[in-house]
């Protein structure tokens, strides 16, 4: 079919979008989260002609709610197999607690991150358009969000120590479309994108009533570029504030007076609400009330709990946060042999190296501290060991590398958090 004149512009600012965000990175592999709706698959073809397929590799996640899920899984499938592209599909399934959207975003991020960071794939695309940006700011709005979440989404950015891309939050979602059909390339259509159950969905369908007050693409898109650059200071200052105050000792942060302190503005207090965020593992702050209070009275000497993290003083009066080794979540892997990956992510931030066997539990070593008679030699805190990682086999403990016991394997961060902690999280 003939191409619009819109349509015809698609690839001229998909390559401007990609070469920015490459720059650094000439030879990168990159990982395409690809759904199989109409933005993710222009964004498989966009990349293949831009990157050419030895370059990347692709990830669908199968959440299992509709029966048409399977198909989309192998149109993209076929769709990636036909370029000469490498592509694996991984399962979510949803435990029935929480909200399910959260849940659901939740559980792709941990399945994307764990198969690039077992894959070595260090930058991830994703195909959120310029409609995308438009329907997140209105939701964000709608919830009364300050500066970080009017930012809405960002071009670059970094979670979990992976570089997350979107070369498409220039383009709009009909020119891609168009696109696909001049190029005649065949896409799915996501039902609940429809429903108006959701917030995106409801935010989308009253786009139009607003455009009449004024409230057009051009002018929402204005107010986020102003909220990114306003949140991008704040970000730096904090970053610089944590690298004078705050100290990385392995998993745990150790936090001086003068990080103690959140009355004095907005700096102390996004520190300390990124340093439970990635201590914790979440993806979200904790109550601003809670968190003073909890800080508080960490330093009065009163060790306090909050959001998977505790909070305790040193005799030297620093407050040390350590992970709760109770807030954290065993893992099993199966099929292990099968896959080429040499370890596993575990709670978000920890990479257990080492021989894999099918049937295998990760989860934090608690009381079976006991068990290893070296841990003193680690130089870390007790209650630190207790929720540091350890690999279990039938009911037995095999390995506890940060508490002294090898036995073959190896644990590091796999983030930093100073390096990563003040990126724009979604």
């Amino acid at each position: 079919m003939p191409v619009t004149d819109k349509a015809a512009t698609v690839w001229p600012r998909f390559q401007d979008a990609a070469g920015r965000l490459l720059q650094d990175t000439s030879q990168t592999s990159i990982g395409l989260a690809v759904s199989g709706g109409g933005d993710s698959m222009a964004m498989l073809h966009l990349a293949a002609r831009q990157l050419g397929p030895e370059r990347i590799r692709v990830i669908t996640i199968d959440h299992g709610f509709r029966e048409a899920a399977a198909d989309e899984v192998a149109h993209v499938s076929a769709q990636a197999a036909a370029l000469g592209i490498q592509h694996i599909a991984a399962k979510w399934h949803w435990d029935g607690t929480g909200n399910l959207q959260a849940a659901a975003r939740a559980g792709r991020w941990a399945a994307i991150r764990d198969w690039a960071t077992a894959s070595g794939v260090s930058k991830i695309w994703l195909g959120h358009t310029e409609d995308d940006q438009v329907e997140t700011l209105l939701m964000r709005l709608a919830r009364g969000s300050g500066i970080d979440g009017l930012a809405a989404m960002a071009q670059s950015t970094r979670r979990d120590g992976i570089a997350i891309q979107r070369p498409l939050l220039g383009l709009s979602r009909d020119d891609l479309r168009d696109w696909l059909k001049a190029e005649q390339i065949a896409w799915c259509d996501d039902p609940s994108n429809d429903d108006p159950r959701f917030d995106r969905v409801r935010a989308r369908q009253m786009y139009p009533q607003l455009q009449t007050l004024g409230l057009t693409r051009k002018r929402l898109l204005q107010t986020v570029a102003h909220m990114q650059a306003g949140q991008a200071s704040l970000q730096h200052a904090a970053q610089l504030f944590a690298k004078a105050h705050v100290r990385q000792d392995a998993g745990d942060l150790i936090f001086d007076e003068a990080a103690l302190d959140l009355g004095g503005g907005d700096t102390a207090r996004r520190v300390m609400a990124a340093a439970f965020g990635w201590v914790g593992n979440r993806g979200y702050r904790p109550r601003f009330e809670q968190l003073c209070d909890a800080v508080g009275r960490a330093a009065q000497g009163v060790t306090s709990t909050l959001g998977g993290c505790i909070l305790s003083r040193g005799a030297d009066g620093m407050v040390r946060m350590t992970r709760e080794a109770a807030a954290t979540q065993p893992l099993s892997r199966s099929g292990c042999a099968e896959l080429d990956v040499t370890g596993v992510i575990w709670d978000g931030r920890w990479f257990l190296e080492g021989p894999l066997q099918d049937g295998q539990i990760f989860r934090a070593l608690g009381d079976a501290i006991k068990d290893c008679p070296q841990w003193r030699n680690s130089g870390m805190p007790r209650k630190s060991l207790l929720a540091s990682p350890s690999v279990w086999l039938d009911g037995a403990l095999i390995a506890a590398p940060m508490a002294g016991l090898s036995n073959g394997w190896a644990a590091r961060m796999v983030t930093d958090f100073h390096s990563s902690a003040f990126a724009i999280e979604d």
